[in-house]
Formats: structure tokens, sequence, C-alpha cells
């Protein structure tokens, strides 16, 4: 993180100068002040300059995006990341001439992108948000295949009365089959089982 020493007539002064060094806004810096100054007798003896010191904020969520696209690059080439944030999540999205590579078989590399962007996002106290990474709108598209992909499967159980066990898949994937059907049909019922990596999706006839 970026730092400055700066002085002037005053502590505001010495703000605004070490501001324009940085080139930041004053929300965006840690300000230490060294020396109150004084205008000393007749402004002129004991004359002293106001002194602070100026340490550039953490940003988590800038942290977050340039330690994804360093790996997006080492992974796929020239990439660029663009963020959206809200209260609780953020998504960062990556786009480039081979961010297909960044998805991975059923999106593993995708999944595994996520989950080092959230460790780096969050290591921080005093804050969680949610994490999502997305490359080539994979999420929009896996999201209608699982939706697509529930309701086959759901009409399969409700014929054959027969229990499928999906592959594992994470929890969020796992979240958009259970609810789709959660009202597709009474007679059936979708819970978890399985630790870990071994994690899955069950879809059930209530009998």
């Amino acid at each position: 993180m970026r730092n400055v020493t700066a002085a002037g007539r005053n502590v505001d002064e010495a703000v605004q100068s070490g501001l324009q060094e940085l080139e930041l806004t004053k929300d965006k810096v840690e300000i230490t002040v060294i020396e109150e100054g004084n205008k000393g007798f007749l402004g002129i003896f004991g004359k002293k300059q106001a002194v602070v010191k100026l340490v550039e904020k953490i940003d988590p969520i800038q942290q977050a995006k340039a330690y994804l696209q360093t790996i997006a690059e080492a992974i796929a080439g020239k990439s660029d990341v663009t963020v959206q944030e809200n209260k609780k999540s953020v998504s960062f999205h990556i786009t480039g001439e081979k961010a297909a590579l960044l998805i991975g078989k059923r999106g593993q590399t995708l999944n595994a992108l996520e989950t080092l962007t959230q460790l780096a996002l969050n290591r921080y106290p005093g804050q969680y948000k949610n994490v999502t990474v997305d490359a080539e709108n994979y999420r929009s598209k896996r999201k209608d295949t699982l939706s697509q992909l529930a309701i086959r499967l759901a009409d399969q159980v409700l014929k054959t009365k027969k229990t499928v066990h999906l592959e594992p898949m994470p929890s969020s994937e796992r979240k958009i089959i259970h609810d789709t059907l959660s009202g597709y049909d009474h007679q059936i019922k979708t819970y978890s089982m399985g630790e870990g990596e071994n994690r899955h999706l069950v879809i059930s006839h209530k009998r």
C-alpha cells in the first residue's frame, strides 16, 4: 500500500498536499497527524509547519480483483476482470480471447478460482461477502442446463418411482436444482448426501 508524509501551513493544507501526491480522495486514506504546527509568535518566531502521514486504505475487493486477474492471465493470457458489488456479494466476470480456458470440465477450474478469490477477499476482519466468478457467461448457461436436467430427472423419478443420485457438485449448483424442483411436483423431494467433494443431490419420490 502507498503512503506519503506531507507538510503544510496547517493540518488541512498538509492533508490536501498528501492527497494530491497520492492522487486519492480523503475517504481512501488513513490520516495520522504527526505535527499540528503553529503560527509562532507574530507569525514569525517558532513557526512550525503541520506534518501528516497518509496511508492508502486497503480495498479488499480491488485486491481480490488484482489477484484473480493475475491468475487468469497466467492461465489464459490477456484478461480483463470487471466487478459488480452489492451489500452481501461480489461478482467478478472475466473476459478475454482465451477466457474459455478458465472454465474447465463442468466449471471445475472456474469453481476453484471462485474459492481462491473468496478466500482472498474475506481474509480481512470485519467483513464477509459471497463471491461469484464467471467467464464467457458460463454461470448463466450452466444454470439453464441444470434446470433442464432437474426437470428431466424429476419426470424420470415420477415415472419409475426410483431415486436418482446426481454427480457431486458445488452447493450453489445443488441449490439451482433444489430451487427448480421445490415447486415442480409435490411428489418430488430433493436432499443432499455425502461429505466434502462427494456431496451430491438426490431426487426421490415421496412415498
